[in-house]
């Protein structure tokens, strides 16, 4: 009886650590996954507004002509190759909506909350084969055409100083959404995610998951206002106008600050968020819940 009675004690406290012990692995589990998650978007944000106006050499986006020619910018989505070939705007968001691209590329069941950035440049990698219905630009420091894949031979699509190549069309449209899963420990809790449209095979605009965990987006813009080639003040994306002759408006747009917030996938027991977040004009978030959240905010100048 002394060594069932010892047996048993032996064995619930065994139990109660490998439990404890779960409990502590899939915390800092989540705890890595929500800074990987967070990391990975931080930098891919980074590098696309780095690259954001590049269309290969370039220099005067006005002088670029070709079969496919600009289209007049506007801050909507649609589901054509229009939207990528707005080579004028190659930074414009929206500011905690998604109005204007609800009925093309990013509808309202696709849409949770926080701003919206769209970017878009041509890929570093110049190439030589091409798919009929991409787009692509064809560009010196002097001319250029924009095209689809399909007339890359026409006259009117060719640079002299670059007979061959030509750099794919890239657009991306940031946003946050449902990821359509849940916490793996309680599957009534939906999964946040950061999502973008990117163009597929047709020009396009298709949506992509970025990462999981990723609950919120907002960002500013550096306007230069004086033609100095330093910001001036920081706008929102509602402040700034689409009209080039009223100040402040998008080609004015020299740096853009973001925050990302990463939250952890499932609740943490025995701890209480009490942190405020502050990002960017959204109202200052202290959530008083149970999950873990990793802030990530930087300060980006265009290059381009």
């Amino acid at each position: 009886m002394i060594a069932i009675v010892v047996s048993s004690i032996l064995m619930l406290g065994i139990v109660q650590v490998f439990s404890l012990n779960k409990r502590i692995y899939g915390a800092q589990d989540d705890a890595a996954r929500m800074q990987e998650s967070g990391r990975y978007a931080f930098n891919l944000l980074m590098q696309d507004l780095r690259r954001a106006g590049y269309y290969g050499g370039n220099a005067n986006i006005d002088d670029i002509t070709g079969t496919s020619g600009l289209v007049t910018p506007a801050n909507t989505c649609v589901t054509d190759n229009t939207w990528a070939r707005m080579l004028q705007r190659p930074v414009i968001g929206l500011d905690d909506t998604n109005d204007g691209y609800d009925t093309g590329c990013i509808p309202d069941t696709d849409y949770t909350q926080g701003d919206i950035l769209v970017t878009r440049y041509t890929s570093g990698l110049p190439t030589t084969t091409f798919d009929n219905n991409r787009v692509y630009v064809r560009s010196s420091m002097f001319e250029g055409r924009l095209f689809l894949g399909s007339a890359e031979a026409d006259a009117a699509n060719q640079v002299s100083e670059i007979p061959n190549a030509a750099f794919e069309l890239l657009a991306n449209a940031y946003y946050i959404g449902p990821s359509g899963e849940n916490c793996r420990l309680n599957d009534t809790i939906p999964v946040p995610a950061l999502w973008r449209e990117v163009l597929n095979s047709s020009a396009v605009p298709g949506r992509e998951e970025v990462a999981n965990g990723i609950e919120h987006l907002q960002f500013q813009y550096g306007v230069d206002t004086d033609d100095d080639t330093a910001v001036n003040q920081y706008f929102d994306a509602n402040a700034i106008s689409n009209n080039i002759t009223v100040t402040p408006n998008w080609s004015q747009v020299s740096a853009v600050r973001f925050w990302i917030l990463a939250r952890a996938e499932c609740p943490t027991k025995d701890y209480t968020n009490s942190n405020t977040y502050v990002m960017g004009d959204a109202p200052p978030y202290t959530p008083n819940d149970n999950f873990k959240r990793q802030l990530y905010s930087t300060t980006v100048a265009l290059r381009n």
